[in-house]
């Protein structure tokens, strides 16, 4: 049965890059969204187009170089001056590209970290490390400048008061947003899971960089890859208080599947994003679910248990760090 799914799978690849474009957008788990006896990456190295030739989908793209793939979306791409990246789990080496900055980890972090900022194209930038804990704080690029881990699940950054700094966060499942003044004059990244949603994070980033003068209509949003609605299950006291934040109806972010209620999980962010007064068409979320993709994204849960990190970060392009 296996041999022939596997088969199945591969006539449909040979189908061409069209095929792939539209498995991408559906987000549909097939062959990399199920478990195997094989590590992901391994599939990963088997499997055509996946991990290393992920095509443009959507305003977004996978670049590679040097045996690293980072992500990048269209619309903060286009901002000048701005540079960002959202890594995946694909580096060089025989190693996952792992950023959760483990004890266990096989390469220093920092030689990581560094590696994406290059592709970024933040070279010499210090990425802004929070210590997450799900919660709803968003930190300043002024608060964050000491080095030390600060206790945030967001941060906002002005050029005047953070150069050198790029902001950053880290995830596996929840989601990346990263937000760039279209003026070049502000920064941030946010992380947002289901409590952080529930308590409306996105929108106090949106809200704090206003109050430093930024107005919302100004910003652009990548909302980066997560896990999607086709996998995200829930209990319906997350969906009643994921629902209550974002001030629609039940339904709206929700579906069931056989078992229980999905949420749409980037959309709710979306949906935040909106009403803090970003632009429709200033929000772009990422076509990849982290659970479906698990071949090129870290996901906890399809791995149901520890596993890597993914790190979005934004930035100035051309700016050093003070020594």
């Amino acid at each position: 049965m296996e041999h022939t799914r596997c088969g199945t799978a591969r006539k449909r690849r040979s189908q061409g890059r069209r095929h792939r474009v539209r498995e991408l957008l559906a987000c549909e788990p097939r062959l990399v969204g199920r478990r195997t006896d094989q590590s992901p990456r391994r599939r990963a190295e088997q499997v055509d187009g996946v991990g290393t030739d992920v095509p443009c989908v959507a305003g977004w793209r996978v670049e590679r170089s040097a045996g690293l793939a980072w992500i990048l979306c269209e619309a903060l791409d286009s901002v000048r001056g701005v540079g960002h990246a959202f890594s995946t789990r694909v580096g060089p080496g025989d190693a996952d590209f792992d950023l959760g900055a483990h004890e266990d980890s096989g390469e220093p972090f920092d030689t990581r970290r560094k590696m994406l900022c290059q592709a970024a194209g933040l070279s010499g930038q210090r990425p802004i490390v929070l210590h997450q804990v799900h919660g709803n704080r968003v930190a300043t690029g002024r608060q964050a400048a000491g080095g030390d881990p600060l206790t945030a699940d967001g941060v906002c950054c002005l050029r005047e008061e953070s150069p050198g700094l790029a902001a950053a966060v880290r995830t596996a499942d929840c989601v990346p947003i990263l937000l760039a003044d279209t003026e070049g004059a502000a920064v941030a990244a946010v992380h947002a899971g289901w409590r952080g949603t529930a308590e409306q994070i996105a929108a106090r980033a949106v809200d704090l960089l206003g109050v430093r003068g930024i107005p919302a209509e100004r910003l652009v949003a990548a909302i980066g890859p997560a896990i999607g609605p086709c996998c995200y299950e829930v209990a319906e006291e997350v969906a009643s208080a994921v629902t209550q934040a974002c001030g629609v109806p039940l339904d709206t972010l929700f579906g069931r599947s056989a078992a229980a209620r999905t949420l749409d999980l980037p959309g709710a962010n979306r949906l935040q994003l909106r009403r803090a007064g970003l632009r429709e068409s200033a929000i772009h979320i990422a076509p990849w679910c982290t659970a479906c993709r698990a071949d090129f994204l870290f996901s906890y849960r399809q791995a149901a248990g520890p596993t890597g990190r993914l790190m979005a970060c934004i930035g100035w392009a051309g700016e050093s760090a003070a020594p």
